[in-house]
């Protein structure tokens, strides 16, 4: 496009920042379907140790504040302490960074994010919910949400950039940790994800000192 059409410095400029743009875009995609097969062939082994789970949802919830207070999103966590799972690491906090990512992303100017970390009601899980104040998902969007490439599209979403991956990693994680995912959504009142994660009555005990 420069070459054949950029008559000036500052045009060559602009066609090669775009061109930028668009070659880190693609290479996101490539590291994320990568990464998602790996995942998904067994080649990508989980190191699962026993962690606080609001631990790591409190340092991820952190990370994100920056980006909420940009979108005037007020963002806020209830962490009940002592939740041990055993995962790994890595892996949830990504679980827990697409989540919020989402949330943040659509959630309007003015609206909520709320995580809460909690033991579950059925003792040995551990519990994390993520609920937003967003555009909501229609009812018939809802059994597709998981699969790869998959957008909602209507006018507001359309409007917001993503891979439709974000979510195919999340069903991978809970999958692969032996967890549970379920999601509530109403149009126009937002998102409600919740996630249990094995959290075995002796795991406590494997937290190091």
């Amino acid at each position: 496009v420069a070459l054949f059409t950029a008559q000036t410095p500052e045009q060559y400029r602009e066609a090669m920042v775009n061109a930028l743009e668009d070659v880190e875009q693609l290479s996101s995609i490539v590291r994320a379907l990568m990464l998602l097969s790996q995942a998904e062939s067994g080649q990508l082994v989980l190191q699962k140790k026993a962690l606080d789970l609001g631990d790591v949802a409190e340092d991820t919830v952190d990370q994100f504040q920056i980006p909420a207070e940009e979108k005037r999103v007020r963002l806020t966590a209830r962490i009940e302490p002592d939740v041990v799972i055993l995962a790994d690491r890595t892996q949830v906090e990504r679980l827990i960074s697409n989540l919020l990512s989402n949330a943040v992303k659509y959630t309007s100017s003015g609206g909520t994010v709320q995580v809460r970390v909690r033991r579950d009601d059925r003792k040995d899980w551990g519990r994390i919910e993520i609920e937003d104040a967003g555009v909501g998902i229609p009812e018939e969007n809802l059994p597709h949400i998981f699969d790869r490439f998959y957008r909602v599209r209507n006018p507001e979403t359309n409007l917001i950039q993503g891979l439709g991956l974000g979510l195919s990693f999340v069903a991978w994680i809970v999958k692969a940790h032996n967890g549970q995912i379920d999601v509530t959504s109403k149009v126009g009142s937002g998102n409600r994800f919740t996630v249990r994660l094995p959290a075995p009555a002796d795991a406590e005990r494997l937290m190091p000192e």
